[in-house]
This record gives C-alpha cells, structure tokens and sequence, in this order.
C-alpha cells in the first residue's frame, strides 16, 4: 500500500513538473499561440498600456487626375508619452525632388495651460514654433503613432488567417467597411493625402480593406502592420469631389497606390530626447511676431 502511494505521489510530482516547465519558455508560448486570433490577442495584449515607441514609417501615395502624381513618405519615429516627447523625421518624395520634414512635440515648460504643448517643425529648410492644445497636437501627428495605430487595426481586424514566414508569424486580415470610418478617423490614416477629418457620409460604398500584421512567432509580440488603402481613399475623394462638381460630371480620380506600413524597433523603455538648442532658437514663432506687431500699432 505504502508502494503504491509512493508511486502515486512520484506521479503527481512528475505531472506538477511538467505542467510548470510547459508554463515558461519560449517553446510553451509558441505552442500556446495556435490560431491567428491568438496571435492577435497576444499583440494587443503587448500594446495595451505602452507609453513609449521608436518605428520606421513608410507611405506610397500614386493617383491621376488629380494635379498630382506620387509621393512617399518615409522615415523614423519617437515618442514618449509622459512627459510627452515626439520626433518625426521623414524624408518626403515628389515626382520632382523631395523635401526633409521634421517635427518634435515636447510639454511645455512654462505653459499656464496644462495642456499646452510645444511644436517645432522645419519643412524646407525653415524651422517654425508654436503652442497647441495636446489633443491638437495629437491629432496632426496621429498617422505616425504606430503603436496606437497598430493597436486600432488589431482590434477592428476580422476573417484573420496566419502564415508562417521566416520565423514570423503574418496575419492576414480585412477591415470591414462598416469598421472603416471609424478606424480611419482614430488613426487618421488619410491624413498624408490631405483627406482625414472628414464626415462618415462619405465613405458611403467603401469595401473592406485588406491588412498585414507581422508578429513574432513565439510570443506574438507586435512587429509591423501593412494596410493597403487606395481602393478607399478612391472612393472617399470621388464621393467629396462628386459633391463639390456643380455639374455633377466630374470625371473623378484614381488611386493607383495607397500603402502604409510602419515597423516597430523598441516597443517600451525608450528615453525622450532633448530638442537642440539650435532649433529652439533659430524657429520663427508666427503668433509671437503677430503679437508684437499688433502691440506697435
């Protein structure tokens, strides 16, 4: 009898053992992700919460008949939550040159409104300063938060299926068109095009949009996010250029390409950076110059 409970507790202690080893590791984490919308839910999971990122940003915009042909964005971000800190810095691509673009976003200092916010932004060579409300800020920054963007997608992802590639996990999935306003509107996806902001009336006859997730295979952790928009943006422009045509025969645009991808390289732990000194005091503050000029009249 005594053999026998001894064998019973050899075998309670073998399977308790066995049951805490399959609960660590990376190979346990890989067995335990099995299904795309796993893969999913673990990404979200590591997002939720982050307050700090760096990414690559990529954006390919191609249309015609539009006074326009293609343009891309590409470049690196920064951002801190608290105390806010952001840097874009991008270099933008035209059919006829291109332009460097840098923006930082830091708290002020010695705002009296806690929720001011100091812009810097150089486009061509010029720096410009100016104070915003945090939410304004946020919001014409918006595209490039990766990490809350990515977050937006993950959620609003349906019909999600998984392959494995070189390690990674790549899930493909779509964003429905009754989803589409909404995820565009939070994550202003629309905003290098100059048609983000606008009323959901106009993404009347949009479809679903396809999107690309990369996750690591193990642990599903967050890597970089594809979304291919241009059958969209196509359809918004016409709606709100068929609405502005007085003669209601306007021939309309089309949008070759529209892709946005953005690949996370830190997701946490990321230091804010200082603003150069340089920068600060070289910037034209436009609302400062006005003031002054109406304080000599």
């Amino acid at each position: 009898m005594k053999k026998q409970r001894k064998s019973r507790g050899l075998g309670m202690t073998f399977i308790i053992v066995c049951l805490v080893l399959s609960g660590c590791g990376a190979g346990t984490q890989e067995a335990a992700l099995g299904s795309a919308e796993e893969y999913v839910q673990a990404a979200k999971t590591a997002l939720a919460g982050q307050d700090s990122f760096t990414a690559n940003f990529d954006a390919t915009i191609a249309m015609n008949n539009a006074g326009r042909g293609s343009m891309t964005t590409k470049g690196t971000v920064t951002f801190v939550k608290e105390p806010l800190y952001m840097k874009v810095d991008t270099d933008m691509g035209f059919d006829n040159g291109s332009q460097r673009y840098i923006l930082y976003l830091q708290k002020g200092e010695e705002e009296k409104n806690e929720d001011g916010v100091n812009q810097y932004m150089n486009y061509d060579g010029q720096w410009t300063e100016m104070t915003l409300q945090k939410t304004d800020a946020m919001n014409s920054v918006q595209i490039y938060n990766t990490a809350e963007n990515m977050e937006t997608l993950l959620a609003a992802a349906e019909n999600c299926t998984m392959q494995e590639n070189g390690g990674k996990a790549v899930i493909s999935a779509d964003i429905s068109a009754e989803k589409l306003y909404d995820v565009e509107a939070a994550g202003r996806f629309f905003q290098i095009a100059g048609m983000s902001s606008l009323s959901e009336v106009y993404f009347k006859g949009t479809g679903d949009v396809p999107v690309t997730f990369v996750l690591d295979k193990k642990t599903g952790a967050p890597i970089s996010y594809e979304i291919d928009l241009a059958q969209a943006l196509e359809k918004v422009t016409n709606n709100v250029l068929s609405e502005l045509s007085s003669d209601n025969e306007s021939s309309g645009i089309t949008v070759q390409t529209y892709r946005i991808s953005s690949e996370l390289t830190q997701l946490g732990n990321v230091k804010a950076g200082e603003i150069p000194d340089e920068v600060k005091s070289s910037a034209i503050n436009y609302e400062r110059e006005i003031s002054m000029l109406e304080s000599d009249k």
